[in-house]
């Protein structure tokens, strides 16, 4: 029997495709984000559409309104996973608070406020709700990497306090690297597992290493080499300048040429024309740049007549354009390339990328189509979780629970 599970702030759905492709069996899942919502929706149609819920998980009441609306009750899910976003350990922090607090320079009742008791973490302190009602036998929670060094540490340790006191015994965290494990981007984000048991949790070794400087391949015939930015995109139609699809949600186009590597072909399997192929207007100036500009370049590395051209700033603008390479890896996709694609330029073309190239830096294969507008469509992918990455933890997890 699968594994099933339900995904907290899943939109649109690359940590659930990660845990299907291992085998587990989505049961719903819980956001705000509409449009995401719909892409849930249609990528999902196997999960009842009362399953799919667009809720603010900041309100007292959503668990109860997750369960009436999905009628799923404790015993129905085996595996809870999400992204709560945890804004606390961002700002003051809870160390700094307590220490005014201590000192009387801060009205307060409490000299060791806990995590999950402030108040910019609803979200989290939602997420840890959901456990104790549904019960669920594992847990896995993802986030950003500057959780683990805030305050020496001390947002962890709570973390983990807190999934313990929600009943599970056995409490781990790591950072992975999406790209080893077969996603054509670096990018690292910190896990948390938690089990009933008292076994240790299995994690997932590395699938794939980077090629050396003379060129050697991985260390066994086991690995592979990381997916580069060519790999990921390089058989994608030519988009024309300037775009003439600006107005469309969607843009369906045929295939050029036929896949020249592994990852091209798990991305298309077996279809004949890609969905979501859309990018932005840009300037002309703009493009004239981006054509002088080499693959892996970025702005300070541009001629003064070039940054003149433009006219930005050097002193705020070093690192805010910058040209993808073709033989490596791409740098992190994040959700601010639904406002400013220039930190993701084409490598080959005079434009920046387009939402089904970001989308197969993420993972996503093609069959996975975006709603939405075209900004819509690039924040859900930027906020994504690889669904590579997300399969290969599932598996992992898979063990960890039989075992």
């Amino acid at each position: 029997m699968s594994l099933k599970f339900v995904d907290l702030f899943g939109v649109p759905g690359g940590m659930s495709l990660g845990f299907k492709l291992a085998g587990m069996k989505p049961m719903g899942t819980l956001d705000i984000f509409e449009s995401g919502i719909e892409t849930y929706k249609n990528n999902f149609p196997d999960i009842p559409k009362e399953n799919i819920v667009c809720a603010d998980a900041s309100r007292n009441n959503v668990v109860e309104k997750f369960q009436k609306k999905t009628s799923l009750r404790p015993g129905d899910v085996d595996v809870i996973i999400g992204g709560p976003p945890c804004q606390g350990f961002s700002t003051v922090g809870r160390v700094k608070i307590a220490s005014l607090v201590k000192s009387g320079q801060r009205n307060g009742r409490s000299k060791n406020a806990k995590f999950i008791d402030d108040k910019r973490n609803h979200l989290y302190k939602s997420f840890i709700k959901f456990l104790r009602i549904f019960n669920p036998k594992a847990v896995v929670m993802e986030n950003v990497v500057g959780m683990v060094s805030y305050k020496n540490g001390t947002v962890v340790k709570q973390i983990k306090e807190d999934f313990q006191d929600a009943g599970y015994k056995n409490v781990e965290h790591k950072i992975l690297n999406a790209v080893d494990y077969g996603v054509p981007q670096s990018r690292r984000r910190v896990f948390f597992i938690a089990t009933k048991k008292n076994s240790g949790i299995i994690w997932p070794e590395k699938t794939h290493f980077p090629r050396d400087d003379a060129g050697r391949s991985p260390p066994s015939p086991n690995f592979q080499n990381h997916v580069t930015v060519s790999d990921a995109i390089g058989d994608l139609p030519y988009l024309p300048l300037p775009e003439k699809s600006l107005k469309k949600r969607d843009s369906v186009r045929k295939y050029k040429r036929d896949p020249r590597c592994e990852y091209q072909s798990w991305a298309r399997g077996d279809l004949e024309h890609v969905h979501n192929n859309i990018t932005r207007w840009h300037r002309k100036k703009d493009i004239e740049v981006f054509e002088n500009m080499k693959p892996g370049s970025k702005w300070s590395q541009l001629s003064k007549s070039d940054r003149k051209k433009v006219g930005y700033s050097d002193d705020s603008f070093d690192d805010k354009w910058k040209k993808l390479p073709v033989n490596r890896p791409s740098w992190t996709v994040t959700s601010h390339l639904s406002k400013d694609g220039y930190m993701y330029i084409h490598p080959t073309q005079k434009r920046t990328i387009s939402v089904r190239e970001a989308a197969r830096l993420q993972s996503f294969p093609d069959w996975f189509v975006f709603d939405g507008s075209r900004g819509a469509q690039f924040r859900q992918i930027g906020n994504a979780v690889p669904p590579l990455l997300a399969m290969n933890i599932a598996k992992h997890l898979k063990k960890t629970i039989s075992d």
